[in-house]
């Protein structure tokens, strides 16, 4: 019985660790992006906060309008063509 109660809190802990890791990244990222789909950044927030794990990763998949790198990250070679 005391081995099932240790696997018990180790899953707990993990799931815990596993939530508030991803919620952490998504906020941090839709901080970070200029605009998302919809251009509602209220609603992307209350999303990731509200639905544990599935919020972040709906907004990772969903939420940025597009992968180009943000200001002071540098692009990736062959990305876009330069402008003249």
């Amino acid at each position: 019985m005391e081995n099932r109660t240790w696997l018990l809190a180790l899953v707990i802990v993990l799931w815990i660790v596993a939530q508030f890791g991803l919620a952490g990244w998504a906020l941090r990222d839709l901080w970070r992006r200029p605009r998302v789909r919809g251009d509602n950044k209220v609603v992307w927030a209350l999303l990731i906060l509200m639905l544990p794990v599935i919020g972040p990763l709906v907004y990772s998949s969903l939420g940025p309008t597009s992968f180009l790198p943000r200001p002071g990250r540098p692009r990736p070679p062959g990305g876009e063509a330069e402008e003249r």
